[in-house]
């Protein structure tokens, strides 16, 4: 029986030891490799714009085999977010492709070892560039309603404001954006010809809160983007409020400069510049007439000289163009103005040029123009110290205050003209 066991122990030692045997065998027949590394993108930028001189981009990407495997690239391009195959075998970490302005490309790669064990990259994109794209231009607008009077509101149930393009020419506005949003956006700009342009803003309308109603203050923020050539913001914090008839009145906020397709942008507030207003108190010794217009016209300059003081009946024309840099600056240029007669006969027609400047300061604006009518190419003002006028031009100084009209003026301090 013991021998039995004996030999049942050297069986079983034996099986263990050619069972050990074998695995080692089995061990030694295993190796080790190294795949390429996962891919991680070089060029272009992920999500980024492209500037293209010509019409190709250069796709470039890093990966790295320890065994030194020879570059095996499957390369994917296209214009969706799962782009196709358009190269196989690629011997390099690099791929020029061809592209066009304006369009978002996808691309991704997948590198294949000695061993064909694949090293996936992710997808990624980029934008090429587009020169000639639209630029928009967008506003958007803060208030403080809520401290100001308890009432929760959006902005744009506070205020509705209108983004304004206006050419720096003439101070016509080009283009007007009202929408319902707390944002306003327009590339009318990409449509228009070369040229200065003011960006400006108004309140078409604002809140009427009746017995709760008190200042409230606005801000604005304006941006420029122009994809992957500009994308600018500026901000004008608290620079409005509801105190006053803001819908006869601009504000400017930014001058943009216009060459071809290129846009450049400058912060340049500005005053308040009405718009259709009545102005009150002087006008070359005598109470205003004036009265401004829509696309900066100005009517009546002078009126009640011209027909109390100088004695003639105006029979046409009487208005003319003024402009308003962004710093105040008023400029009447030499134009026809009107056409008057005197004691019935018909006159040579008067010309009008002058300077001035605008002043917000205050509560309210106040012009002060100095001016003069030319008559057959010869100075009126100049003309009328022969009849015992004081000055070689005529002054307004003007008003929008309707207090204006209370004021104690000296009115007619200088006698009529004996023509």
């Amino acid at each position: 029986m013991k021998r039995n066991i004996l030999f049942l122990s050297m069986m079983l030692t034996l099986s263990a030891l050619f069972s050990l045997q074998s695995c080692k065998e089995d061990i030694a027949a295993y190796s080790e490799f190294s795949s390429f590394t996962d891919p991680v993108i070089v060029a272009p930028a992920n999500g980024g714009f492209v500037n293209v001189a010509g019409t190709t981009v250069e796709l470039k990407w890093l990966a790295e085999s320890a065994d030194g495997d020879a570059q095996n690239w499957d390369v994917y391009f296209g214009t969706s977010g799962n782009p196709p195959l358009v190269k196989t075998g690629n011997t390099s970490q690099s791929y020029t492709v061809t592209v066009a302005k304006g369009v978002e490309y996808f691309w991704n790669v997948v590198g294949n070892d000695a061993n064909g064990v694949p090293a996936r990259s992710a997808t990624w994109s980029f934008k090429v560039t587009d020169p000639d794209a639209d630029m928009t231009v967008s506003m958007s607008w803060s208030t403080d309603v809520k401290t100001a009077i308890g009432l929760k509101l959006t902005p744009e149930k506070v205020a509705d404001m209108r983004l304004l393009i206006v050419n720096d020419a003439d101070k016509s506005i080009v283009a007007i954006v009202d929408g319902s949003d707390s944002t306003e956006t327009t590339s009318a700009l990409s449509s228009l010809p070369a040229g200065k342009y003011i960006i400006a803003t108004d309140i078409f309308k604002t809140i009427n809160a009746g017995d709760l109603n008190k200042k409230i203050t606005l801000g604005i923020i304006l941006s420029f983007t122009q994809p992957g050539t500009l994308d600018q913001t500026i901000s004008f914090p608290q620079i409005m409020t509801n105190e006053k008839l803001w819908s006869e009145f601009r504000v400017y906020l930014a001058v943009v400069n216009k060459v071809g397709s290129v846009y450049t942008i400058e912060k340049s507030l500005s005053s308040i510049v009405p718009v259709a207003v009545t102005w009150q108190g002087t006008d070359a010794d005598y109470p205003s007439q004036v009265v401004t217009l829509t696309g900066n016209l100005m009517s009546n300059l002078g009126a009640g000289w011209m027909l109390d003081w100088w004695g003639e009946i105006i029979i046409s024309g009487g208005t003319m163009v003024y402009q308003v840099d962004v710093t105040g600056n008023i400029t009447i240029p030499n134009q026809y103005y009107c056409t008057t007669t005197y004691n019935g006969a018909v006159q040579t027609d008067y010309y009008i040029e002058g300077t001035g400047t605008l002043n917000v300061s205050g509560a309210f604006p106040v012009m002060t123009i100095q001016y003069d009518f030319i008559q057959g190419g010869s100075s009126i003002a100049t003309t009328s110290m022969d009849y015992g006028w004081l000055t070689p031009y005529f002054e307004a100084i003007i008003t929008t205050d309707p207090a204006g009209k209370k004021s104690s003026l000296p009115f007619m301090t200088i006698p009529k003209p004996k023509r």
